[in-house]
């Protein structure tokens, strides 16, 4: 309600007298003692009305504004006082019958309220502009605007509105998450990211800012930073599902699957019919190689209530265990586009593929891929960055760069790892899974090692002037966050595989010119094929995947900077080709065993026993390591010649010169 009505008189004085004390009960009391000698008085009426109001006897009080609206509705305040009882009353028609669009700065603030909850986004927006043009200094109004603007789904006045709020009011949580969330909504990550960070500051207790802000760091690939902030908010909301969902999210993003179970358990258990939580654990179950779970998870899932429809993609999966590959593909179609759409078109992809599909197959890879690059991480990659980067290595990498190089010290007391590097797609997780099945083989998969080197040595041009003190502390740099990764390698034969290492082949020399190298090699096109049919992570080298001709561009730029590297440098290089792996395992495994060094051990061959003991696999390429070699995928571009028509005279050249003959 508003201030005390101004009253004229004895009675009406002593009255609001008493309300300006704060004496509600007796100015009430006073009043109505009035009110019996004079009940025509409408400032008497007013004042027991307000008075009323303000002790929560809202309809009392209604009926006696109304009383004083009838007898003279000029009194000051008295309108406002009156749209403001009927409001609390639930009189939404009323309430806005005393709030016509052109009243006075206050009624529009009513009516502005009045419209948003009514659903009417433009009026609402429309007497909010007239409430700040009497007072642009009103923080609330312009967060009140803001919300108006995204819900007419104009974000940018949004995001401008709510900036104003929280440039009036910087403490005002509300206005800072409002704002967070319109950022968001523009695609404008990393500000969106700052205020919900705002918004925890000011109220580490507030649940709804945590769960909030540990979401978009989870969509922005910060899973280590949002894993803390999500448990806080599940520990300050422990019955609130979303919240023990998000922990599991990223509790499967840190690589912690019993902890990322027990998370999405707890969640399901307080919403036992959300078919998103039922699926993104089947999908757990899915990656670490637990097939056989996701049977008894469907049937627990549909005698929870959970709708069967939202569960198309797990069901498409058990089809698919069982060869029902078409009723696998419909059941997949099926499922709703909006819940898992990478992961739901990129199994339509697979279906599609392994039924001779090879249209509806490219289709759906097509649109998984749309969906990746519509997410945050891959806004903000930058694909054309990271070849341009890889176009700078190969301009400096001169036959005069390498000419200046001076020589290094001799290798160190510890070993230096093996390099297993490749085009992505190219076989490297089949290998390694071979590999691992050594006892005195521990391989290091697709952790940045290498890159920890990189970043302390700074600018590549650096490397022929490196003196031998900068080159033992590069490669204690390198140890050290191997051990950091892999403390349990002990005096093991350190396989250190990433594919894209293939771009560190200078460093890796300079650091271990002793080094062995393993080159896994693929058709080129398939290699490609492969990749842009595979829903990676993004980041600014996989987001190349997301169109074919950045990744055929991608690819000639690697291979022609490795050839630079072999012609320049004496690497000790062991090229081993993924159809060859598949046609004859046990000849391949033996040229490669000798080149390392090793003993054989026929333990290497048992590649879907390893896979099976390995638990969950990290890499794109969890779903084929663990079944019998085929030959399937080997040759398989052909069936889409005519998708990678753009290509081909990018990549049938390298097909020839790696030894695959012509293809175009």
């Amino acid at each position: 309600m508003s201030g005390a009505p101004a009253a004229s008189g004895g009675a009406a004085a002593l009255v609001a007298e008493r309300l300006r004390r704060g004496d509600l009960a007796g100015a009430r009391t006073a009043g109505e003692a009035a009110l019996v000698a004079e009940p025509g008085n409408a400032a008497l009426l007013q004042l027991v009305g307000v008075a009323c109001c303000r002790t929560g006897e809202i309809a009392a009080g209604a009926v006696h504004l109304d009383r004083a609206f009838a007898l003279a509705p000029d009194l000051p305040r008295l309108r406002p006082d009156l749209a403001n009882a009927r409001a609390m009353l639930g009189d939404r028609a009323g309430a806005l019958a005393l709030c016509p669009p052109d009243a006075p700065a206050e009624l529009q603030r009513l009516r502005g309220y009045l419209l948003q909850e009514a659903g009417d986004a433009e009026g609402a927006a429309a007497a909010y502009a007239r409430v700040l043009t009497a007072d642009p200094r009103d923080w609330e109004i312009w967060n009140n605007l803001g919300n108006a603007r995204r819900a007419l789904g104009d974000l940018a006045g949004a995001a401008d509105a709510l900036g104003r709020a929280v440039a009036l009011q910087p403490r005002a949580t509300a206005a800072q998450t409002n704002l967070a969330t319109a950022l968001a909504a523009l695609d404008r990550d990393a500000e969106a990211i700052a205020a919900a960070e705002a918004a925890v500051r000011l109220e580490p207790g507030n649940a709804a800012a945590a769960l909030m802000l540990g979401g978009m760091l989870r969509h922005a690939g910060r899973a280590d930073e949002a894993l803390p902030v999500l448990e806080r908010a599940a520990q300050l909301a422990p019955d609130d599902p979303a919240a023990w969902i998000e922990v599991g999210r990223v509790r499967w993003r840190v690589r912690d699957e019993p902890g990322a179970e027990a998370a999405y358990r707890s969640g399901l258990r307080l919403r036992p019919d959300d078919a998103a939580g039922w699926l993104e654990l089947g999908i757990i179950f899915e990656r670490s190689g637990r097939m056989d779970a996701l049977p008894p998870l469907l049937a627990e899932a549909a005698a929870a209530g959970a709708p069967l429809d939202g569960l198309g993609y797990l069901r498409a999966l058990v089809l698919r265990g069982e060869g029902r590959l078409e009723e696998a593909l419909e059941a997949a179609r099926a499922a709703p586009a909006g819940l898992e759409p990478e992961r739901r078109a990129a199994l339509i992809g697979r279906l599609a593929d392994a039924l001779g599909r090879a249209d509806d197959a490219f289709a759906a890879f097509a649109e998984m891929n749309r969906a990746s690059a519509a997410t945050p991480a891959a806004r903000v990659s930058d694909a054309a960055g990271y070849r341009a980067r890889i176009a700078a290595m190969q301009e400096t990498a001169s036959p005069d760069w390498f000419a200046r190089w001076r020589p290094g010290p001799p290798p160190g007391p510890r070993p230096a790892p093996v390099f297993l590097v490749g085009f992505p797609r190219s076989g490297t997780t089949l290998l390694d899974t071979f590999l691992m099945g050594h006892p005195h083989v521990h391989v290091l998969e697709e952790e940045p090692v290498l890159q920890r080197a990189q970043d302390a040595l700074g600018d590549f041009a650096r490397l022929p002037g490196l003196d031998d003190a900068e080159i033992e502390r590069l490669r204690a740099v390198y140890f050290a966050a191997l051990d950091a990764v892999a403390p349990e390698a002990g005096a093991k034969t350190v396989v250190d595989k990433l594919p894209l290492n293939i771009l560190g082949a200078p460093l890796i020399h300079r650091l271990f010119p002793d080094a062995r190298i393993v080159l896994s090699l693929r058709h080129p096109c398939d290699a490609v094929l492969s990749g842009f049919m595979q829903a990676f992570e993004p980041n600014d080298a996989m987001a190349n995947f997301l169109a074919l001709d950045d990744a055929a561009a991608l690819y000639d730029l690697v291979f022609a900077f490795w050839e630079k590297c072999r012609a320049g440098l004496p690497l000790a290089v062991h090229t081993l080709r993924y159809e060859a792996l598949i046609a004859q395992p046990e000849t391949e495994m033996r040229a490669l065993i000798g080149f390392l060094g090793l003993d054989w051990d026929e333990r290497l061959l048992d590649h879907r026993r390893t896979a099976a003991a390995r638990g969950t696999i990290v890499t794109p390429s969890y779903g084929q390591v663990t079944q019998p070699l085929y030959a399937r995928a080997a040759g398989r571009w052909e069936r889409y010649r005519a998708q990678l028509r753009d290509v081909l005279p990018i990549l049938c050249p390298w097909a020839e010169r790696h030894g695959y003959g012509p293809c175009g």
